[in-house]
């Protein structure tokens, strides 16, 4: 008979002890858990501010930089208005203020600005041509004393003293005649901002010997503004423009702008207002300032008091589901230097 050997007892885990350490799992998984959550949250919310300055900061930058612009090769004008036309447009006639700068407050909504501006960029510069025999109405014959430089398609600025000047298109490069230059303005093809013989955009009385002719190059003529928490532009050289603005930098939710006037002429800034009526010559800056909104709905309000866009200034008051973002505000002061540098 085979004898089974001794069973010798063997020790493992016992229920309890199981159960206690399944415990103890699940709570260093839950804190391990909840810290992960904590810095995944600080990071979004990091991320989400750090996306909201970059907005914030290429939405400032893109409006600076047309600024610096404004007003290249018109401030040496007297006119307060420029007439113009462009085909397609709706109306094609049209008025385009000579304020290097300007400033619609509470446009297109309220609470946001919107700041039109232009320029020529002529290698030329503000140097013009003398306009030598009479030029009645917009068809006639342009005559100036020197015609180099104005190409093909490049717009053109008429002046006489206060009159109102007007915007035209070299359909030609300028052809010496005798003693003068003839300076072709065809309305056809491509030159669309030429009107049609008969529509005549010139002020009453047309321009006579001694007015000038300033070549603007490519004529920039922009419109920043706030839409549906974008920064807008509308390149207004372009006929569908007021139907067809381009959405340039998202998380954008308002643009606020003044004017650094100088109103005693003695070249200092003496108030910053956003008047509707200003003179262009007062005009020296531009304060510009802007609020960004972080991508990130936060879990509770996090924005509840109103933001100032400078010390003293305006405000942005978030109210409902805009209190639970974060905003970043930027803001500059551009001074316009063709405005400067031809008081």
């Amino acid at each position: 008979m085979t004898e089974r050997p001794f069973l010798v007892a063997e020790r493992g885990f016992s229920l309890i002890e199981l159960m206690v350490a399944v415990v103890i799992a699940m709570l260093a998984s839950l804190a391990i858990s909840q810290t992960f959550a904590v810095f995944e949250g600080q990071k979004r919310t990091t991320v989400s501010g750090a996306d909201a300055q970059d907005n914030a900061l290429m939405a400032l930058h893109a409006i600076e930089r047309e600024l610096r612009m404004a007003g290249m090769g018109t401030a040496m004008l007297d006119c307060d208005q420029i007439n113009a036309y462009l085909e397609g447009r709706v109306p094609p006639q049209y008025v385009i203020s000579t304020l290097p700068a300007a400033i619609e407050q509470d446009t297109p909504a309220a609470g946001s600005d919107q700041v039109t501006l232009f320029y020529g960029d002529s290698r030329y510069g503000a140097v013009a041509a003398t306009i030598t025999t009479a030029m009645p109405d917009s068809s006639a014959v342009l005559n100036v004393n020197f015609g180099l430089g104005f190409d093909p398609s490049a717009l053109m600025l008429l002046s006489e003293g206060t009159k109102p000047c007007t915007l035209l298109q070299a359909s030609q490069e300028g052809q010496k005649t005798g003693q003068n230059w003839h300076v072709q303005h065809n309305p056809s093809g491509q030159f669309t901002r030429n009107p049609p013989n008969g529509t005549n955009i010139l002020p009453a009385g047309g321009y006579g010997p001694g007015a000038k002719l300033t070549d603007m190059g490519e004529f920039v003529n922009l419109q920043f503004f706030v839409q549906n928490s974008e920064l807008m532009v509308r390149d207004l050289n372009l006929p569908d423009s007021a139907t067809n603005p381009i959405a340039l930098i998202g998380g954008i939710v308002a643009i606020r702008a003044q004017y650094g006037r100088d109103t005693n002429a003695d070249g200092v800034i003496d108030v910053w207002d956003n008047a509707a009526a200003v003179a262009r010559k007062e005009v020296l800056a531009v304060r510009l300032s802007l609020i960004a909104r972080s991508g990130l709905f936060e879990r509770d309000p996090v924005t509840t008091a109103a933001i100032e866009f400078w010390p003293g200034g305006p405000t942005f008051a978030p109210a409902g589901d805009d209190q639970y973002f974060r905003y970043k505000v930027y803001n500059t002061i551009v001074p316009l230097r063709n405005v400067l540098w031809n008081p």
